[in-house]
């Protein structure tokens, strides 16, 4: 049982850091300032996501209101993903696949449904924490994958 846990732990932390980690180099030598808004606030996103991953993984304490004040602020931020990107242009930092301006409607709708999934979540207990960062995770994932280099 202890494995499970620990390699659901695992899962998740590694998810958290896959996100995370390429946005923490990408910013240095960034020319595009559109761009650059669009580096900025990726990077907030995943600020956000590795709070709810620390406390997942118990390096913070558990804090129901912070959790639902991270997962408000993911939200806000994924509603306002598609406007950093309305403006169509690239950066040789950049990690946007061109796809996203031939798609949009479909990465804006990627973008609020995760908006929605976090607002609809709802973190009492800890034990709610790892199905809402899961479900965020995923969600993240799902845009990524899709349009990320």
């Amino acid at each position: 049982m202890m494995e499970k846990i620990n390699l659901k732990n695992f899962t998740i932390l590694f998810v958290v850091l896959a996100l995370s980690a390429p946005i923490l180099w990408a910013h240095d030598g960034v020319k595009d300032p559109n761009v650059m808004k669009r580096m900025k606030l990726m990077s907030l996103m995943a600020d956000n996501v590795k709070i709810l991953g620390q406390m997942m993984k118990k390096q913070i304490t558990f804090d129901a209101d912070l959790a639902l004040e991270t997962l408000t602020k993911i939200g806000d931020l994924s509603k306002a993903t598609p406007s950093v990107f309305e403006i169509n242009t690239s950066d040789p930092k950049s990690e946007a696949k061109s796809i996203i301006w031939d798609q949009f409607d479909d990465f804006t709708k990627l973008s609020n449904q995760l908006s929605n999934s976090v607002v609809e979540s709802s973190v009492l207990t800890y034990d709610d924490l790892r199905p809402a960062l899961m479900q965020t995770a995923g969600a993240c994932k799902a845009c990524h994958s899709k349009y990320r280099e």
